[in-house]
């Protein structure tokens, strides 16, 4: 909800970085961009790696790490050519991602042999030897982490807003809906899943645990379709966040977040794809090295209390945009304001004390070189670097300039 009705106020390809600047401060807008900066590496690595998991439980010839570098190194080349081809292509994949969704829904729903009500009131955990046990509060709790990062992505409605058009009001409307869908889809799924698995304990313990169920319930020749269609699936994921990232990335080359030359490379959009092709690039490449050396358990850990991090920023600018700007105009206002920040907020300080000290020392980490790098080189440079522009009123100008309002 915070999302939706400060995306409405500040619709910039910055998204979470650029809302965070305008609400609480350059400082605090910094360090945001540094948070998304660290995703922008992880997230497409992260995808990628799983992409190879679900390809080597199929077929074993396959080496998931290579196959993770080819599809990653695809997407990277295609979210470089223009986004009307990318809007078509994702258009059709995302049709295609519903569809095993529906496949797996009904294979789970029709061989449904589990308690309902014992498996998502009284949940049990397995051990790889096939054992069980009850699974505690705390242990969901910290669990409840990596199900939010599965469903972060509705911020893309905001980034890409300088690329579409409408009423505010409908950014506010992608963004909820994308979440409505993302939950009803990835929920159904999994209910199902556990429902009607034959063993649970295999299919949580599974590398692949949806080729598991699809192979059980479905036979090999109906895991292998489904399989390709998931490697389209994750293909069409990869996509979708090298498009967002790369116009964040942009972004921040635009506001001159970076020394000069970097700034002015970064904040170039080529002019026949309208594509802003370096940013692109930079993160595709450094995606691709880390997919190289990169543990994916480690990855997935890691970049989903990153996320929960930039709930805490998002959730606080929805509590100080209103108490700073009571009058401001805002075609979308949440229900129940100030309730949902609240609980966003409470939520965040409950999951993250959970988390392991490694991953809480790697996003501290983040954010101690976010301020390192704001004092010693943005503040200096107060009237030349970091300035936000608007897009819709301001242009871009060379960063050597002083920008005089």
């Amino acid at each position: 909800m915070g999302w939706a009705e400060l995306g409405v106020l500040y619709p910039t390809a910055g998204g979470l970085y650029g809302i965070v600047a305008r609400v609480l401060g350059r400082r605090a807008g910094f360090l945001a961009l540094a948070l998304q900066l660290a995703l922008f590496v992880i997230v497409p690595s992260a995808f990628a790696l799983a992409a190879g998991q679900y390809l080597n439980a199929v077929w074993s010839t396959i080496s998931p790490r290579p196959a993770a570098l080819v599809l990653l190194a695809a997407a990277t080349a295609l979210a470089a050519v223009g986004i009307r081809l990318n809007a078509a292509v994702t258009a059709t994949l995302l049709a295609l991602e519903l569809t095993i969704i529906l496949v797996v829904s009904t294979l789970g729903f029709a061989h449904a042999h589990w308690s309902l009500a014992g498996t998502l009131i009284d949940p049990r955990v397995y051990a790889a030897d096939g054992s069980a046990g009850p699974t505690s509060l705390r242990a969901l709790l910290s669990g409840v982490v990596l199900g939010l990062g599965a469903y972060a992505g509705y911020g893309g409605a905001v980034i890409f807003s300088e690329e579409t058009r409408g009423p505010p009001r409908g950014i506010a409307r992608s963004v909820l809906g994308a979440l409505g869908v993302a939950v009803v889809a990835e929920l159904l799924a999994l209910t199902a899943a556990l429902l009607g698995a034959p063993s649970q304990a295999q299919l949580t313990t599974a590398l692949a645990p949806m080729s598991y169920l699809v192979r059980s319930l479905g036979g090999d020749r109906l895991v292998t379709i489904v399989t390709l269609a998931l490697g389209a699936t994750f293909f069409n994921i990869l996509l979708a966040v090298l498009l967002e990232y790369a116009r964040i990335l942009y972004s921040s080359g635009r506001d001159r977040a970076w020394p000069a030359p970097l700034s002015r490379a970064l904040g170039h959009i080529h002019p026949r794809t309208r594509t802003p092709v370096a940013a692109t690039m930079s993160i595709g490449v450094a995606a691709l090295t880390l997919t190289a050396v990169s543990d994916y358990a480690a990855a997935v850990t890691f970049a989903s209390l990153t996320v929960v991090a930039t709930f805490a920023l998002v959730a606080l600018s929805a509590l100080a945009s209103r108490l700073r700007q009571p009058g401001l105009a805002r075609p979308y206002r949440m229900p129940l304001w100030p309730l949902p920040p609240l609980l966003a907020l409470a939520g965040v300080a409950v999951t993250v004390a959970l988390q392991t000290g490694r991953d809480l020392a790697i996003v501290a980490s983040i954010l101690a070189a976010g301020l390192l790098y704001d004092a010693a080189y943005l503040r200096r440079r107060r009237d030349t670097h970091w300035i936000l522009l608007d897009p819709l009123v301001d242009k871009p100008v060379a960063t050597t300039e002083r920008r005089v309002r």
